[in-house]
């Protein structure tokens, strides 16, 4: 559950962000009240694919503290895939272990492993709102659910369930839903796709990854040769070239985004608000706005006013995710 957190002095403590892509790591110092709740200093990003495993990344991490280990009271790591018991694993990178053997190896008093997007979403109420993109007004209904979503290396769905005047985050593995089609360029896509995947789920579409899946396919849908494009390249192309396969490429992302938003804000009833996240979207902010997303996003028949009521934020500050483990740690941490 979600509380307000009392300005103290505390052991410090690590907090990490660990996705197929980068691993963000940072060490909580102090409990605050003032612009935001904690002091996370000595922030660092490495590239993931640099450790063969969580331990590698995290005493990589610990080696650059100009403290020792001793000194440190535990951590908490979010990570991009499930967390089951003791038993962690990251999709993306094919890492998979046990919780207590590497609090063993880390020599750490605590340590706690949740989902990358429970932290986001443990960091939503905490968000100053300078951070915050409004993408749909809407009215947000304090009883209701919040929905976290977003796409990076992978797509991570959260919710946030209010229960009284706190909240109750519940961990999903949505990224991993199979994915609707609903024009015929999609369902063309979805078939080419198959052509290449026994499965074609959301983050097959709405990811990085995902954005290089549809280039591809879409150029063969097309009858067009063309280079192959990193996710970084598509976007780039795209904001600066209208005429190009990337611009359309990234213009159906959009369009997908909002559609698979909208089922995800009727699936957990998300009249609390819906918050986008992951490392992709702050990239194309006036690209998004401009693009097809509400269309896809609004296109839900006789639920149209439904969806359309429910305010829609973007989370532009990249280390929110590194706030939510912090707020975790605070109020769960020591009770592994």
């Amino acid at each position: 559950m979600i509380q307000p957190v009392k300005p103290q002095t505390l052991k410090p403590y690590i907090v990490a962000d660990i996705g197929g892509t980068n691993a963000r790591f940072g060490l909580v110092t102090q409990c605050n009240d003032s612009q935001l709740p904690f002091v996370i200093e000595h922030q660092n990003k490495f590239p993931s694919n640099q450790f063969r495993n969580i331990s590698e990344a995290t005493l990589h991490f610990i080696d650059t503290l100009p403290i020792n280990i001793e000194e440190i009271d535990g951590a908490c790591l979010a990570l991009a895939g499930p967390v089951i018991g003791d038993d962690a694993r990251s999709t993306n990178l094919n890492w998979q272990f046990s919780i207590k053997k590497v609090k063993n190896k880390l020599g750490l008093n605590h340590l706690t492993i949740i989902n990358d997007f429970s932290a986001y979403a443990y960091a939503t109420p905490l968000v100053p709102t300078k951070h915050l993109l409004q993408i749909n007004k809407g009215n947000a209904e304090k009883t209701c659910p919040i929905a976290i979503v977003g796409p990076g290396t992978g797509f991570g769905v959260a919710a946030l369930m209010p229960n009284g005047d706190k909240y109750i985050v519940l961990p999903t593995e949505g990224g991993h839903m199979s994915i609707s089609a609903i024009t015929d360029l999609q369902k063309q896509i979805i078939e080419t796709l198959k052509k290449e995947f026994s499965h074609i789920s959301v983050e097959s579409i709405l990811s990085g990854p995902g954005l290089r899946n549809i280039y591809r396919a879409l150029a063969l849908v097309e009858g067009i040769t063309t280079p192959q494009l990193g996710a970084s390249q598509i976007t780039a192309q795209a904001l600066i070239k209208p005429s190009s396969l990337s611009y359309r490429t990234l213009r159906l992302f959009c369009q997908w985004l909002g559609q698979t938003t909208g089922d995800l804000a009727l699936s957990l009833g998300a009249r609390g608000g819906i918050f986008l996240g992951g490392g992709i979207l702050p990239r194309f902010t006036e690209f998004l706005l401009a693009s097809e997303f509400m269309t896809g996003y609004s296109n839900k028949g006789k639920l149209q006013d439904y969806v359309n009521g429910i305010p829609i934020n973007l989370i532009t500050e990249g280390n929110s995710a590194l706030l939510g483990a912090a707020s975790w740690y605070q109020h769960h941490g020591r009770n592994d």
